[in-house]
């Protein structure tokens, strides 16, 4: 068995050369292409230009699979030489073309077009799409480290490499991209991080917070205290200034007119309606209430009647559906907010944990805290008790993204090597990138899909 094994690895190693050496050969057909074109020249070197008269041909493409910004080459007829008139397209998605010599086509994958693509080119109008093949798309997940260190013990401001951590715990990502972090521990703060001014800065210092929000504009950020009706806002407009705030109760007669008086003893998360503009939470004894960030006038709007710790957060692409996540239930539920229904929508309706991937009724989860939702309408969950980021995609299927369930650790890397140590918070910014707080290793780490 092991002479087995040897001989069908040493294949498998010549088959790799083999590609690779294929690569090389048309990577070096390409570059003599692009050296030989030059602005403002006639076609020359064996370069054909587009004949509009005649139809455009695809007859094959390689490399058949790969993730963003792979090289792809393209073979057919009349694309003609002049990158700027050529339209080449992955599904729906435009891809960036490099060169052409008529006959063959430089691109570069673009950012997540689909599983499987159809290739097409467009010349001056003419159009064709290459059927024979699809071209599969590979997601590639990779985790760094963007600030803090393992093994700190309090907070220290400062440059990304400066900073340190004690329990970063949970995140939100404004318009700009600023990233804004609940800070547990030596001390409770809240923190603003900037990557491209390359600051760490502390904004406030006192009570613990809950999972922030930015308002339904992206701009004012705002953070609950854990008890009664407090919250905090940051307004850019202030600097960035705390100020502490209180949601309004209605008065009585509000409440004859038909608002729901409410009570919260504990809430750990705000999140922003994007059709109301209201902001919404849930306390620990089930009641749902939102308030208008503006008048801070709030009211009950459901109550589950579980008494569980929660985060909400809501679907930036359905605005009716908030979903709730139930730390010790270890599940997702949704709620309607036109049906005014609570559906379980992944994980263990017995509140049972573990480590379950695929369909998300048969999914299990151990303490799942924040969540958020890519444009794809993916879910990525901080599957904290498994130590892991887990994505259920729009048809339901649930799968481990990066880390190993059940297995504690601090590593950067690939899905096969990345580690985490109680992943609290996740966040995400209109490029896509993922930011995950790292609660036990200290720091703040940056998920890249592509």
């Amino acid at each position: 068995m092991n002479l087995q094994r040897h001989v069908q690895k040493k294949m498998s190693k010549s088959k790799h050369l083999f590609r690779m050496l294929r690569m090389v050969y048309c990577f070096a057909a390409v570059f003599l292409i692009l050296w030989s074109c030059e602005d403002n020249k006639p076609d020359t070197f064996g370069r054909e230009a587009h004949d509009p008269t005649k139809p455009v041909r695809i007859t094959g493409f390689e490399p058949d699979s790969g993730g963003m910004a792979t090289k792809v080459f393209i073979t057919g007829s009349n694309f003609g030489s002049d990158p700027t008139k050529i339209k080449v397209y992955f599904n729906e998605m435009r891809a960036p073309v490099v060169g052409s010599d008529g006959t063959h086509l430089y691109v570069i994958t673009p950012r997540q077009p689909g599983e499987e693509n159809i290739i097409s080119v467009v010349v001056e109008g003419d159009s064709v799409a290459y059927t024979d093949k699809k071209y599969i798309y590979r997601t590639m997940t990779t985790v760094t480290t963007i600030t803090g260190k393992k093994g700190t013990t309090e907070f220290k401001g400062g440059t990304l490499s400066e900073a340190e951590f004690h329990n970063p715990s949970t995140l939100c990502v404004d318009a700009e991209g600023n990233i804004f972090l609940t800070h547990w521990r030596q001390p409770y703060c809240f923190v603003l991080i900037n990557q491209e001014k390359d600051i760490v800065q502390e904004l406030y210092r006192g009570d613990p917070l809950g999972a922030p929000t930015a308002d339904a504009e992206g701009k004012v950020i705002m953070a609950p205290t854990d008890g009664g009706d407090g919250f905090y806002s940051f307004d850019p407009d202030a600097q960035w200034a705390s100020r502490s705030r209180l949601i309004l109760h209605p008065t009585p007669e509000m409440i004859a007119d038909g608002m729901q008086q409410f009570s919260i003893n504990w809430k750990h998360g705000m999140s922003a309606c994007f059709r109301d503009g209201y902001i919404y939470t849930r306390a620990y004894n089930g009641q749902l209430v939102r308030f208008n960030p503006v008048t801070r006038l709030g009211e009950m709007v459901a109550n589950d009647g579980k008494s569980d710790d929660s985060y909400v957060f809501f679907d930036p692409y359905q605005h009716n559906i908030l979903y709730i996540i139930y730390m010790g239930s270890n599940n997702i539920y949704t709620f309607d907010l036109d049906t005014k229904e609570y559906t379980l929508f992944a994980g263990s309706p017995t509140a049972r944990a573990g480590w379950v991937d695929g369909n998300r009724l048969e999914a299990e989860f151990r303490q799942p805290s924040q969540i958020v939702v890519d444009k794809d309408g993916s879910i990525y969950v901080a599957d904290r008790g498994n130590h892991c980021i887990r994505r259920i995609t729009p048809d339901g299927m649930v799968s481990t993204v990066i880390g190993k369930g059940g297995i504690a650790g601090y590593q950067d890397g690939n899905p096969e090597d990345a580690l985490f140590d109680n992943p609290r918070g996740v966040a995400i910014d209109k490029e896509g990138t993922i930011y995950v707080a790292d609660y036990e290793n200290n720091c703040i780490r940056k998920l890249a899909v592509e």
